[in-house]
This record gives C-alpha cells, sequence and structure tokens, in this order.
C-alpha cells in the first residue's frame, strides 16, 4: 500500500507479495576533571582553587536506533551564571565528541551540540535545562533525533558511540576546550527479550539470558515472582528444567557483574500444553512488515476457561517465517489468557526488504483474532484495515472493486503442510463478464496479486471472486485501495 495505481499495489502484493529490531541499548558516562585531554584543575578568574566539578550523564539508544535520549547531571558548574559570582565556571558550551580512533588520550571532533555553540538538538528541540535551586550546577536533557547532527548523523556516528569512541563534555569560560569529560560507555543491561521463547509441557526447556555492558563475570539471581513449575535458574543465568505445568509465569530477574553494576528485568515465559491441533486452527491469510506497515493481533478467550494459544508464521514458499516482533521473541506467538482476556501483539515495522505471508494459530479453547494492517505514510494520516481470523473452506468468496480508481489487492493461503493446491479463480463481473483463473500454492504456500495488474479483464470494474480449492485448506483476505492511499478489508463468505 504505497501509492495508488501501480505503486498503491505494491504494498497489498508486499503485503501479500512480498531486520529484525535491536534491543533498546543504554550507555553511561561519568565526567571528571581528570577525564579531560589533558586534564584541568578549576580555579577562579582571581587564580585561588574552586570546587573540581564532575557529573554523570545517562543515554538511551532506542530499539530501532533512530533516536538517543540523555539526562546528564552536573556539580560546580555555573548553569546561568549567577549562581556563582565568579565568571570561570560559567557553562558555555557542552557536546557529544566522537571518531574512530577516540580515546581517553585522543580528542575528537564535536558530532552533537546540546548547549551553546554548535546547538545541534533543532529536529526538534528537545533540550530541557533545570539549574539547581540550592547549588552549583544543573540537570540538562535531550534528544538525538535521526536528521540531527554537526555535519554528521546519529547513524553515521553509532558505529564509534557502540565501540566506546565517543565522550560527553562540558566546557567553561575557564576551560572552553572543556573542563569536564566522560566516556560515554554501554551501561549493564539485559538485552534477553521481556516474553522468552515458550515452552511446552514435559518437553526439557534451557534458555540462556544475555547482557550488554557487563564485566565478566555476571551473577544472576531471582528478584520477584515464580518461575513456571519445574524451571530453575542458575547463577550464570540459564532457565532449564521441565515445565510440569501449562500456564504464563511472570518474573523479575537481576544480574550483578564484577564491578557490582546491577540490572534488573521482568520476563514473561508461556509454557503451552503438550499438543495444540493446528488442523482446526484460526488462519489469518496476510501478515505483512516493513515500508512502513506493521500487522498487529488482537487475540480474545471467548471460552469459559483459561485457553492457550500459539501462531505460526510461513512465507511464500511454505517456509516458517521469523515474524518480528516487538514485545518478544521473533516469530513466536503464544500465550495463557484467563477467560474474558485479551492481548495484543504487533509486529516492529523495520524488516527491510518487507517480509509478508500468512499465519495460522492454535489453541486449547475458543478464541477470537484479529490482524490489523497499519500504514504509516508521512504527510498523511495513518491509514488501517482490521481482518479477521478465519477457518479454512472450500467455496469461498470475495468482493472486489477496480473502479474510479480504487484496487483490489487479495492473498491467498494454503493451510495444508504435506500438499499443495490448486485454486479455480472464478471472476464475475458486475456487467456479466466471467474470467478464469487457476493458481497452486505449495504446502503452507501463500501468495498475494493486484486483481487488475493480475487479471487486465478486471480492470475498471466490480464484481465478485470465487474460490475452488482441490482441498479445503484456504484462507482468503482481500483489501481495497483508494485513490488517497488508504485502504479497508474486505470479508470472504
Amino acid at each position: 500500500m504505497l501509492r495508488l495505481h501501480v505503486c498503491l499495489m505494491a504494498p497489498f502484493v508486499v503485503l501479500m507479495s512480498g531486520a529484525s529490531a535491536y534491543a533498546q541499548t543504554t550507555f553511561s558516562a561519568t565526567l571528571t576533571n581528570s577525564g579531560e585531554n589533558p586534564p584541568t584543575n578549576p580555579t577562579l578568574s582571581t587564580g585561588g582553587p574552586r570546587p573540581a566539578s564532575f557529573g554523570t550523564a545517562t543515554f538511551t539508544l532506542n530499539a530501532a536506533r533512530t533516536s538517543m535520549t540523555f539526562s546528564a547531571t552536573v556539580f560546580n558548574i555555573d548553569f546561568t551564571g549567577s549562581q556563582t559570582p565568579d565568571p570561570n565556571d560559567n557553562l558555555v558550551a557542552a557536546h557529544i565528541h566522537a571518531a574512530p580512533n577516540v580515546s581517553p588520550t585522543v580528542n575528537g571532533p564535536v558530532v552533537w551540540g546540546f548547549f551553546g555553540t554548535p546547538f545541534n538538538d533543532n529536529n526538534p528541540n528537545d533540550v530541557v535545562i533545570t539549574p539547581f535551586p540550592n547549588g552549583v550546577g544543573g540537570t540538562i536533557s535531550g534528544k538525538w533525533d535521526a536528521p540531527e547532527g554537526n555535519g554528521t548523523t546519529l547513524a553515521e556516528q553509532l558505529p564509534n558511540i557502540l565501540a566506546g569512541h565517543a565522550y560527553i563534555n562540558f566546557h567553561t569560560v575557564q576551560n572552553r576546550g572543556g573542563e569536564i569529560r566522560g566516556a560515554i560507555v554501554m551501561a549493564l543491561g539485559i538485552t534477553s527479550s521481556a516474553t522468552l521463547p515458550t515452552g511446552t509441557l514435559g518437553v526439557p526447556y534451557s534458555q540462556a539470558l544475555t547482557t550488554s555492558g557487563a564485566t565478566p563475570p555476571n551473577t544472576w539471581a531471582m528478584m520477584s515472582g515464580a518461575l513456571p513449575a519445574g524451571l530453575s535458574l542458575s547463577s550464570a543465568g540459564v532457565l532449564s528444567g521441565t515445565p510440569t505445568a501449562a500456564a504464563t509465569s511472570s518474573f523479575t530477574i537481576g544480574v550483578t557483574d564484577s564491578t557490582a553494576a546491577s540490572s534488573s528485568q521482568t520476563f514473561s515465559l508461556t509454557i503451552l500444553p503438550s499438543s495444540l491441533d493446528f488442523t482446526s486452527a484460526q488462519r489469518v491469510a496476510q501478515v505483512v512488515d516493513g515500508g512502513g506497515f506493521v500487522t498487529q493481533f488482537a487475540i480474545v478467550n471467548l471460552d469459559t476457561s483459561q485457553v492457550s494459544f500459539q501462531f505460526r508464521f510461513w512465507d511464500d514458499s511454505g517456509n516458517a517465517l521469523s515474524l518480528p516482533l516487538t514485545n518478544g521473541t521473533s516469530g513466536d506467538l503464544a500465550g495463557t489468557l484467563a477467560q474474558g482476556a485479551t492481548v495484543f501483539a504487533r509486529t516492529s515495522g523495520n524488516s527491510a526488504p518487507l517480509l509478508q505471508g500468512w499465519g495460522e494459530v492454535a489453541s486449547t479453547g475458543r478464541i477470537g483474532v484479529l490482524a490489523i494492517f497499519r500504514l504509516a505514510t508521512p504527510g498523511k494520516p495513518d491509514s488501517e484495515a482490521t481482518v479477521t481470523g478465519t477457518q479454512s473452506g472450500s467455496n469461498i468468496f470475495l468482493p472486489f472493486d477496480n473502479t474510479q480508481g480504487f484496487v483490489t489487492g487479495v492473498a491467498v493461503s494454503n493451510a495444508n503442510s504435506t500438499q499443495s493446491v490448486s485454486v479455480t479463480l472464478i471472476f464475475t463481473s458486475d456487467i456479466g463478464a466471467q474470467t478464469n483463473a487457476v493458481i497452486t500454492l505449495p504446502a503452507h504456500g501463500h501468495t498475494a496479486f493486484v486483481v487488475p495488474a493480475a487479471y487486465p479483464a478486471t480492470a475498471g470494474a466490480r464484481g465478485s471472486i470465487r474460490f475452488l480449492p482441490s482441498s479445503p485448506d484456504i484462507a482468503v483476505v482481500g483489501l481495497r485501495f483508494s485513490p488517497n492511499n488508504s485502504f479497508t478489508s474486505l470479508g470472504s463468505f
């Protein structure tokens, strides 16, 4: 669903034709006079000593790596020019410096300025300065967005930042080359997804937890909550054991490295029943991620008791599709829902090239499934369409409308895991014309097409498509695109 006409089809063909997100990363810096190159010795303008200046800073790089927020607290540097009577400690500039050869003894150029000159936090300006009400110094925060930089960009400087070749610098009247400086180093953080890969009742489970910015050895421990029955956590950070009950558990685990730095995270882990029957699973005939598109899922328990569910995703050729999910492990969407409960999930939107395919969801009880396709187009309102998960069928009808600039896209999936399926398509237009075609899908295969592009006889016409498969294993979904780049779903019957 890019643009209308030719381009407009691309998304549906992406959506149906055809990068994973990173974890959020945190950094820290300790700013000191001795960290400067050369080290500084704060003095008054009259020559007498003044208190040493110092500070700390934290940085957070978002999972998409398109922005980095920061907050720095600095002591004994005058943020307003009036916190002390002497001008030497007056703050004149603050920057991030980086270069491939930056080290404690090698200085680098300014790559992003957030106080004084140059000032690069301008797209938009996120800087917030809060001087201490009683004392000398203050807190300053901001966000380095993708378009910003001092003749560079965040993307260009990421290799330097991630490699530890960057520092934050505060400049004063006395020390215009920099009074306090701190290397930007990756902070201790837990990088394992908060939603752990699912386990299965009675099947041995093992999952090693991971960190970034740690100085080994690391020691892991439970902080709160309880692991699924049958599992334990080793001090080395390995969750293992044989699950003895099917349920979803929430628990918090902490890690401490050899420097006594620590971090913690709350995890969710679902243990599924020993078997889920996919032969009667619900089908979502189209999933897509990338190019501005995300697929969101809403799963609701319609049963009178707890229900477990599990999705499986497949690409056009019938291979397992590792769909990137922002709230879980790629390709792993499963859980346990209490009576009446609903859970939401979504893809990351960061896949390049675009990913597309279809999904099926098995459950231990009655559930409802919605797939929500969402497209964000710069300068235009977001568009979205919702498709209900359905059972496969053997005689399916779908309306189409290719008039007044509208076009219809269609996705078809084969739920049969062992054999291909041939599908006869019978197009009947509102003027009585009829066109027949045959498509073949491999086992667990999928296809998508823009109706008037694939079948020119339907251009400028409205009507219906009848799908007659060689076995009752197909699911169908349609999307109708308008000239203004919006779209809506078409139900099959």
